[in-house]
């Protein structure tokens, strides 16, 4: 055989090699995102329909909490008792966006590869801040929550619709419901970013808690200077609650995509 002929059949070789690893991780991803659905789905079938309880009989802050808590133990009380990580439920209008959320401020990125059962899922799941606080009465002002940008638009893969500003316009209602109370709330930025560790740059997911009104002007401040799209009129107070949903995005090195939402109600 000569230099030539061997020569080819060992490119041959290495061609189907690469072909058959490149279709094996095709496969093992296909595989992985399909479960991630099935997972996600068999969850959601374990939320009770009856969000709410009566409360037509209690008129004290106190007793309306206390209906709330059971109203919403009622409905996710099933979830809860599979997996006391679960703290809540978060759906974004006019995307795929519905799913179970966890905290585990002891190992705050515990599910950044783990399904709701504690398996490996590249997927991962939704989850808190580590640094939030979701207690009736200590609520941080900024609830943080982070998920992957899965390219199937599972997890926060919708997230990047609201790059286009008359989309965040269109579908402006997030429901994040905890184990304490149901919440709406109302989208007034989405804005990207950089992750760093440079102290000097301002940092997005660096503020829970606001100290004073200067402290949360100023951090608004700084995201309206970055922000694809911003709603003054319904931007935050001082004394109000908003959620961040944060993501990556590709348009640059550590890039972050976030979407902001202001508490409007129940």
């Amino acid at each position: 055989m000569t230099y030539k002929k061997i020569l080819i059949n060992i490119l041959l070789v290495v061609s189907i090699a690469c072909f058959a690893f490149s279709a094996f991780k095709l496969g093992k991803y296909g595989y992985e995102t399909w479960r991630t659905k099935k997972n996600l789905q068999e969850l959601s079938s374990l939320v009770e329909d009856e969000s709410q309880a009566a409360q037509s009989d209690y008129v004290s802050e106190e007793d309306k909490a206390a209906a709330d808590r059971a109203a919403m133990q009622k409905k996710y009380g099933k979830l809860y008792a599979q997996n006391p990580d679960f703290i809540g439920w978060l759906t974004v209008d006019g995307t795929a966006i519905d799913y179970p959320v966890m905290y585990t401020p002891k190992d705050p990125q515990h599910y950044l590869r783990r399904n709701f059962n504690g398996d490996y899922d590249i997927a991962g799941m939704i989850f808190v801040d580590g640094r939030c606080s979701l207690t009736p009465g200590k609520v941080s002002t900024n609830t943080i929550i982070y998920g992957h940008r899965m390219k199937n638009d599972t997890m926060f893969g919708p997230l990047r619709y609201y790059k286009d500003p008359q989309f965040c316009k269109e579908h402006s209602t997030v429901r994040f419901d905890t184990l304490y109370r149901p919440g709406t709330y109302q989208i007034f930025a989405s804005f990207l970013a950089q992750a760093t560790s440079d102290t000097s740059k301002f940092v997005y997911y660096d503020f829970v808690q606001a100290e004073d009104e200067k402290d949360l002007t100023d951090y608004l401040a700084n995201i309206k200077k970055s922000a694809i799209y911003y709603d003054d009129a319904n931007a935050p107070q001082y004394g109000d609650e908003f959620i961040t949903l944060s993501t990556c995005d590709y348009y640059a090195q550590d890039g972050r995509l976030a979407v902001m939402a202001k508490r409007v109600g129940d």
